[in-house]
């Protein structure tokens, strides 16, 4: 028996409304104290910064203004007791420290800098699984130990750095070190994937940032191994902790759960689409430590689910070795036509039929990057655990330059926050750092790298933190790093170039340039050869600069424009300025800096009374530990009989520890008995045995505390004899299946449809079809973009199954991201009452299990469009994991399984024989295995939303008059290959690969392995073409037609505008997958 379970919404949406008009922003009741009235900044739900009308008229704005006038603090209780009783957490609380200030270390350069210029931790990767290939990286062999003379192992030019001496410098200085492991993990690499977990344990390591479900499960396990056997681990003897990467596409409280609770993950890093109110929602939602990305390139595409490398390169983005080809030109087809895309003017955009190649816009997918200095107040407030610079492919310069800028803005909001609550003793110094004075502006980070720039915007922008505007966020001149734009070309005559020079940028002076700037002029075509170099020699004369290159320049740009009829300066161009010698200089200057010594605080207490002896406590302020001593060996404190012991001389025989690893923070002598007495010797010895007591290594007060070679090796040796995580775990997955596929002649077959046609084609398909026998199609999933059109999908499939005697499951698809306020989407399928619901978030997962899973009846209240409540009661049906949940090997597989799915999707990453693999090693369970065999791969799924920015001048659902529900859109790529592009019921866009993507020729390896399940996914395809498609592969596994008769099928299928986009293998391709150390580069 199911216990009933009642969801209460609001009834009266004016209340909520009024309710919810206002969300703290500074809010984590895990941080501690509650905040003062007086101090609590509030902000509307949508952002004060970005709403432009009334939450309750926004709402009205949306596609499907249903979906969003739910409760955004739903309650659940058992029927018959009322769900208001339910208490909910306080919005006021008062983080209790500054976030931690996260930098990236692509090699050992950027590492040093970042800890001389104040980052709290670093984030670096290894030589492999790591997602950013292309960086110097770090050696994980541990065998690199310290030899008898402390001779530490440096990085050479031919040689990657040793973890271990990174691990080693870092906690020098308190700063710790996250080994960043987010990548996807296949079958054959887990015991690979093993061994390097133990090397991460054994060089110290303070966490692994993990994508990969199954690498966080042997994570788990060989930490609980290795503690078990008394190994040392990070920073002070803290335990390796799991970090669940931005990879793993967390958008709410339910996704932050899920890492918590199944992966054991301690923090969780958020998706960069989620603004500063919905962060706040999440932080105060949760006990788990958040982290946001505050600084750097922006993906167009949600991290984790963009595969568009897979699909056109064999590269995959989830394994590190991302192609860029949102960096890419595209052409917009709207509705069939070829639109050219130009600025009107300044600011306007216009699809109109002809412009200059100086203004064209052709990176349409192509984000600024993000800088969010002007946020960090509202983070620190929102009880974000962890700002994130994002960068391991930059260099030092960068790396210095970001740090810095973030840790001053850290540090100026956390001091403020503490003048607020009226708290003179800071709870937490700031961290120190040489050169304090020097100061880095939004227009060094300019300088040092920012992206897509044009004359208005300087390539940085707050990303989502005050939610979408997407007019801003793409501007479609240029993927690249440009610098800082200085004017437009006057004219250009005999090696001379005459600029109209601009005097700011966005409200900043720039400065004149000068001989040694570097600057390029851009006439439209970053592709192509431009005209640029360091300044030999400039003039100015009213307004406008006179600047001449190196002869070697000037012999370039004449070649050039003798033999090309369009000049390398034309009238117009704009000009750049891509280095300023003065700013480099000074930046240069901070990334060489060496960090400053580090000494952690301790507080000293003296004790004791006559007759007894004297006592000396020093206590670790950073860590808790404690190191005691007292003079019993020397004798006992007498009275004074002349000057007794006072603070003077106390503090003045207790000293500085000036050559210990401390600094005293103050001394505390209330229990000390007045009018005591004892040699100042004494106390000097007294405290020197403390502070050995202390430290764990008396006789090297630098070594790191970290690593304990005896332990590890003792604990290893024990490991490696008696357990081997890995084969362990597949063992029993291997024997976790619950029944073979006996009956079962066929993999069974589902279709899913994004349109009402296609599920009307493929209704008449079966009923016209109608036998019970294998192969058919037994199970129809409803993708739609729009909430509209799901009931009658549903009512026309009944009719389909009473008609045709079949038993036709029902599935309804949920989206792949849900934000908070968002829960109305996934309650209103549930209300459809669909035989399962394809699940493609972990976030919903979590969710739908935790209100009891599969078989579990609820009790749904909302409101009707007349107003009334309705009440409807529902089972939550069975649920199915999608591809987008990235189950690349058998122990993710079984976790999703285990965490309540029926059956899971093989993700997009896994070749046709990785496919049959994974089915081998899942056994008897890879009857829940599913493989779509026939899609058009959908290689980006955006926040950004094409059709509000080149369709319209909107920056929101709120303005943009919903351009995605009139116009068809297609992205022609370098190929003329038209990849079509839907909007979801959220806004967000998906651009699906124009060439159709088939498993034809795997799919009797994939039957022979068990493999349960065979999915066929229509896109646009008439109903026509859906019922092509579907019969081709059903008549494949009668064996009625070969393969190659299925693929030239499949060939012939136009696109909706009519265009042959041709049919392939794409990531089921077999070749092999490039190395991390054979990519090749792209635009940066």
């Amino acid at each position: 028996m199911h216990l009933s379970l009642i969801i209460a919404f609001a009834v009266d949406i004016k209340s909520f409304t009024h309710a919810f008009s206002s969300t703290l922003i500074c809010t984590s009741n895990r941080k501690g104290l509650q905040y003062s009235p007086n101090c609590i900044r509030r902000v509307t739900p949508l952002d004060a910064a970005s709403s432009k009308i009334p939450h309750d008229r926004a709402i009205d704005r949306r596609k499907s203004p249903a979906l969003w006038r739910y409760d955004l603090e739903y309650s659940i209780a058992p029927v018959g007791q009322d769900a208001t009783q339910q208490t909910t957490k306080s919005d006021a609380y008062f983080p209790k420290a500054p976030p931690e200030l996260m930098s990236p270390a692509g090699g050992w350069p950027q590492l040093k800098a970042a800890v001389a210029n104040g980052a709290d931790a670093v984030y670096l990767g290894l030589t492999s699984y790591s997602a950013r290939a292309r960086a110097s990286n770090f050696d994980p062999d541990p065998s690199f130990r310290w030899n008898d003379s402390d001779q530490e192992y440096e990085p050479t030019d031919d040689k990657p750095a040793s973890l271990l001496y990174a691990v080693k410098f870092a906690h020098k200085y308190n700063v710790r070190v996250y080994v960043a492991f987010n990548t996807l993990v296949f079958d054959e690499e887990l015991h690979e994937v093993q061994e390097l977990i133990e090397q991460i344990w054994d060089c110290g390591v303070d966490a692994v940032i993990i994508q990969d479900i199954g690498v966080a499960k042997i994570v788990k396990e060989v930490v609980a191994r290795l503690s078990e056997n008394g190994a040392g681990n990070g920073l002070n003897g803290a335990p390796l902790e799991i970090h669940a990467s931005t990879q793993q596409t967390v958008t709410c409280a339910d996704g932050v759960s899920f890492a918590a609770e199944r992966t054991n993950a301690t923090r969780v890093v958020l998706g960069r689409e989620l603004s500063l109110s919905e962060i706040s929602q999440i932080s105060r939602n949760t006990d788990t430590e958040i982290e946001a990305f505050v600084h750097g390139a922006l993906c167009v595409s949600y991290s984790g689910q963009c595969f568009s490398s897979e699909a056109w390169g064999g590269r995959s983005a989830n394994r590190g070795q991302c192609a860029q080809a949102c960096r890419l030109p595209y052409g917009l087809i709207a509705n069939g036509e070829l639109r050219h895309l130009s600025f009107d003017g300044i600011e306007g955009i216009m699809g109109g039929k002809s412009t200059s190649d100086n203004e064209e816009i052709k990176y349409l997918l192509s984000p600024q990057d993000l800088c969010g200095l002007e946020q960090v107040d509202g983070l620190v407030r929102a009880g974000v655990s962890c700002l994130k610079i994002e960068g391991r492919l930059k260099d030092a310069s960068y790396v210095a330059a970001t740090t810095r800028a973030y840790r001053q803005a850290i540090d100026a909001s956390w001091n403020k926050v503490l003048e607020e609550q009226n708290i003179k003793t800071p709870m937490q110094q700031n961290r120190v750092i040489p050169l304090p004075d020097e100061h880095v502006s939004r227009l060094d980070l300019t300088h040092v790298f920012a992206r897509g720039q044009d004359e208005n915007h300087d390539g940085l922008t707050p990303g989502f933190f005050l939610g979408p505007n997407h007019q801003r966020l793409v501007r479609g001149r240029s993927p690249r790093h440009r610098g800082v734009h200085v004017g437009r070309v006057v004219s250009s005559n005999k090696g001379a170039v005459v600029i109209q020079v601009d005097e700011k940028l966005l409200g900043q002076t720039i400065p004149p340039l000068k001989r040694g700037d570097g600057i390029v002029v851009d006439r439209g075509m970053p592709q192509e050869q431009e005209l640029g170099g360091p300044i030999y020699d400039v003039t100015y004369k009213q307004g406008q600069a006179v600047v001449r290159f190196s002869k070697d320049v000037e012999n370039q740009w004449a070649d050039h424009d003798y033999y090309n009829s369009i000049s390398l300066a034309p009238k117009g161009s704009h000009v750049w300025k891509t280095a300023d010698a003065e700013i480099s200089k000074r930046i240069r200057k901070l990334a060489e800096l060496d960090p400053p010594e580090f000494k952690s605080p301790v507080s000293v207490t003296v004790e004791g009374k006559v007759g007894e002896p004297l006592t000396v406590r020093i206590v670790d302020e950073r860590t808790g530990e404690i190191g005691v001593a007292d003079s019993r060996a020397l004798g006992l404190l007498e009275q004074a009989t002349g000057s007794a012991l006072n603070d003077i001389s106390i503090s003045k025989a207790i000293g500085t520890l000036g050559n210990t690893e401390y600094s005293i923070s103050c001394i505390n002598m209330d229990s000390l008995d007045d009018g005591v007495w004892c040699p100042l010797s004494w106390i000097k010895d007294t405290r020197r045995r403390a502070i050995e007591n202390l430290s764990n290594d008396p006789d090297d007060s630098t070594e790191d505390k970290s690593i304990s070679d005896k332990q590890s090796t003792s604990a290893r040796a024990t490991y490696n004899d008696d357990f081997f995580v890995v084969d362990q775990l597949l063992d029993e997955i291997a024997s976790a299946g619950k029944t073979s596929r006996s009956t079962q002649s066929f993999p069974r077959v589902s279709v899913l449809a994004r349109s009402f046609e296609q599920v009307d084609a493929i209704c008449s398909f079966i009923e016209n079809n109608s036998n019970d026998k294998e192969p058919r199609v037994s199970e129809v999933i409803i993708d739609f973009l729009e909430i509209e059109g799901i009931r009658s999908a549903v009512s026309r499939i009944r009719e389909a199954k009473d008609k045709s005697h079949q038993n036709i499951r029902i599935v309804v698809a949920s989206p792949r991201i849900i934000k908070p306020g968002e829960e109305g989407i996934w309650k209103t399928l549930l209300k459809q009452s669909p035989d399962a619901i394809l699940v493609r978030s972990t976030g919903l997962l979590y969710r739908l299990t935790q209100l009891g899973g599969t078989g579990q009846q609820l009790s749904i209240q909302s409101l009707s469009t007349e107003g009334d409540v309705e009440v409807t009661t529902v089972t939550l049906p069975e649920l199915i994991g999608d591809f987008s949940l990235n189950a690349a090997n058998a122990i993710t597989a079984h976790e999703l399984l285990q965490a309540g799915l029926s059956r899971i999707t093989a993700a997009y990453d896994l070749s046709a024989h990785a496919i049959t693999e994974l089915a081998t090693l899942l056994g008897k369970s890879a009857q829940h295995l599913e493989v779509v065999v026939h899609q058009h791969m959908p290689i980006f799924h955006t926040e950004h939303c094409v059709f509000a920015r080149f369709l319209s001048k909107g920056n929101s659902f709120e303005d943009c008059g919903h351009a995605c529900t009139r116009n068809t859109v297609h992205l022609r790529d370098q190929n003329s290959k038209d990849n079509l592009v839907l909007a979801d019921m959220g806004c967000r866009n998906t651009v699906f690969m124009s060439e159709a993507q088939s498993g034809v020729y795997s799919m009797n390896d994939w039957a022979k392995a068990n493999i349960g399940h065979f999915r066929i996914e229509l896109v646009d395809e008439s109903g026509d073409a859906a019922v092509k498609i579907v019969a081709s592969y059903l008549r494949f596994l009668s064996k009625d037609l070969h393969a190659k008769d299925v693929w030239d099928e499949l060939g012939s299928i136009p696109d909706s505008n009519g265009r042959l986009m041709g049919v392939g293998t794409g990531s089921l391709r077999n070749s092999a997958e490039r190395r991390s150390g054979e990519v090749s580069s792209s635009v940066h």
